[in-house]
């Protein structure tokens, strides 16, 4: 008998009972061919490997294990391997620089490693400084040489399960995950410089997307075909692809690579499409391209909006029928304009301590230039607001996160009683809808929803001997949307005339940004400053010896 879900395993379960066996739940490319599997051959996959992790250690509620792969059915099977059985998950970018990941490992104390041989090869140096991780299981055939530590296949770990055993694990009601329970641990780059682990509790992504689908009005179906582009690590994808997905029981098609995204949508024909902004301008720019090659397209560009979308919508594979945009600010004409052809992208909000999304503009009463009404079953509130009605957002209910991992201060500073502060400056109208309006803390969101915190920068760059003052600011390029690092240097004079006695003005410059390059070389590609601007002169400082920030907003923009 199905049962309303209370957690991610839940989803999956209640998926395999209502559908027939044949009910495909994935479609991916392996093995030189596109290969699809479905949910019930998905469920017999995740019970098989939560077999393996038991077996290998896993306690309920206590253990939490690194998940360091790029997107993949597999990657899910793991994820609900782990949590099935009341584990917790640590997803990574496996974009992230060793130390970064050194970070997180040793933060989050995951005693074991989920990745591939790729991906673990940088690790294996530092393995030796993280005493907690005590084994590696790995995607693929190939066990890297150098390895310290015990190390199994996924195909060994799938092999290992004799089927004429019982379940140990997944049949113990002791592992039965409750919705309380912290299924993952998702890092947030931190305003002290260090990422912080958000806890999530499954609770708080089952009841999110049961909201979202709400505003949508039920609108996503078991026949719906959803694309997935964006990585799973991501809080944004986490919810609105993969459990989304599994509520509603719909298909879940992987993309090659983001190089193969054009022809990929031709054979795949997603019906519902979740991306980032970067990601809607370069599909668009790339398809009005197409259209306006001859004069008909040109004409038709001018007079018959709906002509030009349905050449759009064939470039997203002829049967999109909505898409939603998030992680980052869109461009309000790009909507309007697509949503005039008859192509509905929809914008929402949220951020990873809600689970994420918050608010999302619904379908049949969209209005752009704002991010929608609160997800169903949450409030917002706009707190303290000025005469313009400006305030910061706010919000209340189950998708609020149950704190930080290790860190009550900062858990304490991120509620306001039971209403968690988002950070962000907004307003709403007299039906519930919300605008940004702007930002409370300094947080950079680039074009593909990647959240910079300028302190975090800010406080590898000031390591550097010859930078006196360093401010990380957000800057932008006329005519490109979308937010870019950018940072304003000054010199440390003394050590300028101790290191660099002899040096002309343009060679000390150069020198600044030769330090720059060198200090954010441990950090991740995206939060490297685009641009680096020398002050002749000292950053202005508060009395308490703080760069004044408000000073210099705006000076990087071109």
């Amino acid at each position: 008998m199905i049962q309303p879900p209370q957690t991610l395993r839940d989803l999956l379960e209640n998926a395999v009972l209502a559908e027939p066996r044949d009910h495909v739940f994935t479609r991916f490319y392996e093995n030189d061919a596109w290969q699809t599997r479905t949910y019930a051959e998905t469920l017999e996959r995740v019970r098989t490997l939560s077999e393996w992790f038991g077996a290998h250690g896993l306690q309920p509620r206590k253990t939490r294990i690194a998940l360091i792969l790029p997107n993949s059915p597999l990657w899910q099977e793991l994820d609900l391997a782990i949590v099935g059985i009341a584990g917790t998950v640590v997803p990574m970018d496996p974009k992230l620089t060793p130390a970064e990941m050194h970070h997180i490992l040793s933060d989050s104390e995951a005693c074991m490693i989920v990745t591939d041989a790729a991906h673990l090869k940088p690790l294996i140096p530092i393995l030796p400084t993280l005493p907690e991780v005590r084994e590696v299981l790995l995607a693929g055939d190939t066990i890297p040489e150098g390895l310290a530590i015990p190390a199994t296949t996924v195909t060994q770990a799938l092999d290992a399960l004799d089927p004429d055993v019982p379940l140990r694990f997944w049949d113990d009601p002791a592992y039965r995950p409750t919705g309380e329970d912290i299924s993952g641990i998702l890092y947030t780059s931190g305003t002290t410089g260090r990422p912080k682990g958000a806890m999530l509790s499954h609770r708080n992504f089952v009841t999110d997307a049961i909201g979202t689908l709400e505003v949508l009005g039920n609108i996503a179906t078991s026949e719906d075909n959803f694309l997935v582009v964006l990585p799973l690590f991501h809080a944004f994808s986490f919810t609105a692809n993969f459990v989304l997905s599994m509520l509603v029981h719909c298909r879940l098609s992987f993309i090659r690579s983001l190089r193969t995204v054009s022809d990929d949508l031709q054979i795949l024909q997603p019906t519902v499409f979740m991306m980032v902004p970067l990601m809607a301008e370069k599909l668009y720019a790339r398809m009005m391209e197409a259209v306006k090659e001859s004069f008909m397209g040109r004409l038709c560009h001018c007079l018959l909006p709906k002509v030009i979308g349905k050449r759009i919508a064939a470039g997203f594979g002829g049967k999109l029928r909505l898409g939603v945009v998030g992680g980052a600010k869109a461009d309000q004409a790009l909507l309007r304009d697509l949503w005039r052809m008859g192509v509905p992208i929809l914008e929402g909000y949220g951020l990873t301590e809600c689970a994420p999304v918050v608010s999302i503009n619904p379908p049949h009463k969209m209005r752009p230039g704002t991010i929608g009404p609160a997800v169903g079953g949450c409030e917002c509130r706009i707190a303290n607001p000025n005469e313009q009605g400006v305030g910061e957002l706010q919000v209340r209910g189950p998708i609020n996160f149950p704190g930080y991992w290790k860190n009550p201060e900062a858990t304490d500073a991120i509620y306001d009683g039971e209403w968690l502060r988002t950070g962000d400056l907004a307003t709403m109208d007299s039906e519930g809808y919300l605008a940004i309006r702007g930002r409370a803390k300094a947080l950079i969101v680039n074009r593909e929803g990647k959240n910079i915190y300028p302190e975090e920068v800010e406080q590898a760059i000031a390591r550097e001997p010859l930078i006196g003052a360093v401010l990380v600011l957000a800057y932008s390029t006329k005519g490109e949307p979308g937010e870019k690092v950018g940072a304003l240097v000054s010199a440390n004079p003394d050590t300028v005339k101790k290191l660099l006695p002899n040096a002309t003005e343009e060679e000390v410059e150069t020198a600044l940004r030769d330090a720059v390059k060198r200090a954010v070389d441990a950090l991740a590609n995206y939060k490297h400053p685009r641009k680096v601007v020398v002050s002749p002169t000292p950053l202005e400082r508060t009395s308490t010896s703080k760069v004044r920030r408000g000073v210099y907003a705006g000076t990087l923009d071109e």
